[in-house]
C-alpha cells in the first residue's frame, strides 16, 4: 500500500507473507485471549487491510474468533487467500452469527487493481495485453471466492454475507492540465467498479486513498492523487495514521467530509493506523514506522471518537464522526510487524465502548 503524507509518497512492502507476517508476536501481552475476550464488541462494523495467513489458517484460533465478534467480520486478500482461508473465516463468521449478535459477522475482501498483472511502467491510458490479463484474473478471483462462500454457507447451513469489497488502487495519480491522463485514470477506476458491482451486487464497494491529506505548500491540505472526483460515486476514506496527533485526524476527518459535502457523497471511511503510523524525525522528517508504540491514550480516544455518538454531535470539537458507517484498520490486526498492536486494539475497543480502564495494559494516570 502507498500512502501520501507531506507530499512524499512512502512504500509500504506488503508482498511477503511469511513468518514475519502473523500473530505470534501479538502474544507477548499477558493474557490477551482474556482481555478480548472481555470486550465487548464494537458499536460499528470494522473491517481491516489482509489479515495473515497464520490467522486464517486454523479455525479454531481462538484470535480469529475474538476479532470476528469483537469487529463484526474478517477481512482476508482476495488475491491470495485460499479456500480453506476462506472456509476458516466462513465457519468462525457463521458461529458467532448463531449467538444471534446484534450486528452478523460478515467478510470483506481486499483487492489491490491495476498492481497485479498491469505493466508497471503503463500509462493510464493503455489496454493492452497486460491490461486484459489483470481484468482477467480479477474476474476470475472475484467469481471464485464468491463459489468458495456459497459453498461454505451450504455447508454450515448459514448465510455469511461477503459485506464489502476493500480496493486500494494507488497505481495511477491525476495530473495537472492532462484531460485524456485523468479521464484514463477515471475510466480504469470505473471499470473495476463495475465489475466488482457485477459479482458482488449487494457488497459495499470501499475505495481507500480518496480524501484529503495533509502537504506540504499552500495551506497545508491537498485532495489525494488516486483520483479524480468523477468516477462512479462511492465513500470517500481518509488516512487517520498519526494519532497521537489527534486534532491533526480530527481536521483530516472534517476535510475529508467537505470534499465529501462538494462531490455530493454521505460517506467517509476512515482507515486507522493502531501502534504504527507516520511519526515525525529530526533526519527523515516524517516517515512511516511499523512498530510505533505511542501512548496507549491516544488509541483509546480515537476509539471513542469514532464510535461514540456524543463526539460527532459536537462536530466543531471534534468532527463528523456519524459519517463514518465502516471504520478500517491499516495495518491488519495482529501483523508481527507491529508488536502492540493487540494491546493498543484493546484500548481502542474499550474507548468505543465506554470502558475506563487501562492500567492491566500498563497505562497510569
Amino acid at each position: 500500500m502507498k500512502l501520501f503524507c507531506i507530499g512524499v509518497v512512502t512504500t509500504l512492502i506488503l508482498a511477503t507473507f511469511g513468518d514475519s507476517y502473523g500473530a505470534d508476536s501479538n502474544k507477548q501481552i499477558p493474557n490477551i485471549i482474556v482481555k478480548l475476550r472481555a470486550l465487548k464488541p464494537l458499536p460499528k462494523v470494522h473491517y481491516s487491510f489482509n489479515l495473515s495467513p497464520k490467522l486464517m489458517d486454523n479455525r479454531d484460533n481462538r484470535m480469529l474468533y475474538e476479532l470476528a465478534r469483537i469487529t463484526h467480520s474478517l477481512s482476508p486478500s482476495g488475491q491470495w487467500c485460499t479456500a480453506n482461508q476462506i472456509d476458516n473465516c466462513l465457519y468462525t463468521c457463521a458461529r458467532i452469527n448463531k449467538t444471534k449478535p446484534k450486528i452478523k459477522s460478515s467478510l470483506a475482501i481486499n483487492f489491490s487493481p491495476w498492481h497485479w498483472r498491469f505493466g508497471k511502467d503503463l500509462p493510464p491510458t493503455d489496454k493492452g495485453p497486460t491490461y486484459e490479463t489483470e481484468i482477467k484474473l480479477l474476474t476470475n478471483r472475484l467469481k471464485l471466492i464468491k463459489k468458495w462462500v456459497a459453498a461454505g454457507n451450504k455447508k454450515y447451513s448459514s448465510d455469511v454475507k461477503v459485506s464489502a469489497i476493500l480496493l486500494d488502487s494507488e497505481r495511477f495519480h491525476v495530473r495537472k492540465n492532462a484531460p485524456l491522463w485523468n479521464d484514463a485514470i477515471r475510466q480504469k477506476l470505473d471499470e473495476i467498479h463495475i465489475l466488482t458491482r457485477a459479482i458482488f451486487p449487494n457488497s459495499q464497494i470501499e475505495w481507500s486513498g480518496r480524501g484529503i491529506q495533509r502537504v506540504w505548500g499552500g495551506d497545508g491540505w491537498a485532495r489525494m492523487t488516486y483520483f479524480t472526483g468523477k468516477e462512479i460515486k462511492a465513500p470517500l476514506s481518509c488516512l487517520l495514521y498519526t494519532i497521537p496527533e489527534i486534532e491533526r485526524m480530527r481536521e483530516t476527518f472534517r476535510r475529508t467530509c467537505k470534499l465529501a459535502d462538494e462531490l455530493s457523497i454521505e460517506e467517509v471511511t476512515p482507515w486507522v493506523s493502531l501502534a504504527s503510523g507516520f511519526r515525525r524525525g529530526l533526519v527523515k522528517g516524517q516517515f512511516w514506522d511499523f512498530n510505533w508504540p505511542y501512548d496507549l491514550i491516544y488509541s483509546y480516544q480515537i476509539g471513542a471518537e469514532l464510535n461514540i455518538p456524543w463526539y460527532s454531535q459536537n462536530p466543531k470539537r471534534y468532527a463528523q464522526y456519524n459519517r463514518a458507517k465502516i471504520i478500517c484498520f491499516y495495518p491488519a490486526p495482529f501483523d508481527s510487524r507491529t508488536p502492540e498492536w493487540g494491546r493498543h486494539f484493546i484500548a481502542y475497543v474499550r474507548g468505543a465502548t465506554g470502558v475506563k480502564d487501562l492500567e492491566d495494559l500498563g497505562w497510569k494516570e
